[in-house]
């Protein structure tokens, strides 16, 4: 057999691999790469062989990895990755693009601080092509697992990426902050209290779990109850909109602070943070020779440093 065949059939063969490898079932593996059932197991047996050594432990309710399948799984990983990516390069150089991008952002990225970053972007780049996907650090894992993301920039606290696979660079602390409307009761008092709070009702940014968690247990853990939001919605400027008309209360990323004071809105003097958290991005290393990422990385390396925010004023 010459060398390219070879290659090509052990590309296939890691194809069958990765659909066996996720879905634990051969039958469903089988439909995801449109072989039949006895086909992927010759396939899976035939890898096996080459490799010498057992990826899968088999029995009547599917398989299982082994050791040896799992250490092949990370490595697949990379070489579906890499695969996909030199056929997105390829398939855009033919038709004249300068590459797409497919970002996962936090609020606070999606919504103040990447739009001028990607317009200005956009202007060297003018036939690049973006998409930024509302999301947040606990998303990114399963995002890039489908594909659905190139690079995360949101909160780094809960991601748990294999350190041989992602790169994650802290690019600033952020706080987050309660705030209300300038005509609210609680604005403009000297010192407001956790137990000042629970008495009016909640306009939360929804996908926030995290930052729904944090607060939850900032509330009991000082004995009191944290409201039910009355509004849970997916946008912020809604949210802020919702304090602009009501008594609501909120808790925010400092980033969105300056929007906010576009809606009158402004924080509380509570004295304390729900949530201090490294915000930053992650992207997978065999990215980096992605020209239109690289060129994104270089602008956050130049705007953004790692440095903690001192409190702001809480507004007229």
């Amino acid at each position: 057999m010459k060398k390219s065949h070879h290659m090509l059939r052990s590309l296939r063969m890691l194809t069958h691999f990765l659909a066996a490898a996720r879905s634990l079932n051969l039958h469903r593996a089988s439909k995801q790469v449109s072989v039949t059932q006895s086909a992927l197991s010759k396939s899976l047996q035939q890898l096996e062989a080459d490799l010498g050594v057992k990826l899968f432990d088999r029995s009547v309710r599917g398989v299982a990895l082994t050791k040896f399948g799992d250490s092949l799984y990370v490595r697949a990983c990379r070489i579906e990755a890499e695969c996909d990516l030199i056929e997105r390069e390829l398939a855009e150089m033919a038709s004249g693009q300068s590459g797409s991008l497919n970002i996962g952002a936090g609020a606070a990225w999606s919504s103040v601080l990447l739009p001028q970053i990607l317009v200005n972007l956009q202007k060297t780049r003018p036939s690049a092509h973006f998409t930024i996907r509302r999301s947040s650090g606990p998303q990114f894992a399963e995002q890039f697992a489908n594909g659905e993301i190139d690079i995360g920039l949101g909160s780094l606290n809960t991601i748990a990426q294999n350190e041989d696979d992602f790169i994650c660079e802290p690019l600033s602390t952020i706080q987050t902050y309660f705030l209300v409307h300038r005509d609210h009761r609680l604005h403009g008092q000297t010192r407001v209290g956790l137990e000042d709070m629970t008495s009016y009702p909640w306009s939360m940014f929804r996908l926030d779990k995290e930052l729904h968690e944090r607060i939850a247990l900032l509330f009991t853990s000082n004995n009191l109850r944290f409201p039910v939001p009355a509004l849970s919605v997916d946008s912020v400027t809604t949210v802020l909109e919702s304090l602009r008309l009501s008594n609501m209360i909120t808790c925010l990323p400092s980033p969105l602070l300056s929007l906010a004071k576009s809606f009158d809105v402004y924080p509380l003097p509570v004295g304390i943070s729900p949530w201090t958290f490294q915000s930053g991005v992650v992207y997978r290393k065999t990215s980096l020779v992605y020209p239109l990422l690289q060129d994104l990385l270089d602008i956050l390396h130049d705007q953004f440093g790692l440095d903690t925010e001192k409190p702001p004023g809480d507004g007229p």
